[in-house]
């Protein structure tokens, strides 16, 4: 049974006292540290959120970078292919101009080859009508027999 006496008393008075001791000197410090942590972790976590923004914004941008590079090397490829395509047409239409005056050339020293051995052959009938005005006048020959000569001589040159 329970006895209401003194002791009584001053067990709850006992009770009392040491919950106002463990409350001020126990509870109120861990409660502090325990609200300082919250309040870095709050700190952390919204630093982190921050953080976890400027990363996201900064992979946009990246994405925006590497998006105009993107253009800008296809813009490139495209100028360059143009640039070959009319150097390749420069090119072609240089060999093609060249070509001509190979062809031109060619076509010239053939022709002064042709007038050379056209002179050439004049030159050396006129030699041998020459010679043979020479013999004629210098022999007593007959013109015919001179005439036969003429032509057999003609004949071997032609034929060489």
């Amino acid at each position: 049974m329970l006895r209401l006496d003194i002791n009584l008393l001053w067990t709850i008075l006992n009770l009392l006292i040491w919950y106002v001791l463990i409350r001020k000197f126990l509870f109120k410090p861990i409660n502090a540290v325990i609200s300082k942590r919250e309040e870095a972790i709050t700190s952390r976590y919204a630093k982190a959120q921050e953080l976890q923004e400027e990363a996201e914004a900064e992979k946009n941008r990246c994405k925006e970078v590497q998006a105009q590079i993107e253009k800008e090397k296809a813009a490139v490829f495209t100028e360059a292919r143009e640039n070959a395509r009319d150097e390749y047409d420069r090119i072609v239409a240089e060999a093609g101009v060249r070509a001509a005056q190979i062809v031109e050339d060619s076509r010239k020293e053939a022709e002064q080859e042709r007038t050379r051995i056209i002179e050439k052959a004049e030159q050396e009938i006129r030699s041998m009508i020459m010679d043979e005005a020479v013999k004629s006048m210098q022999s007593s020959q007959g013109d015919h027999a001179l005439y036969d000569q003429f032509l057999a001589k003609a004949g071997e040159t032609d034929a060489e």
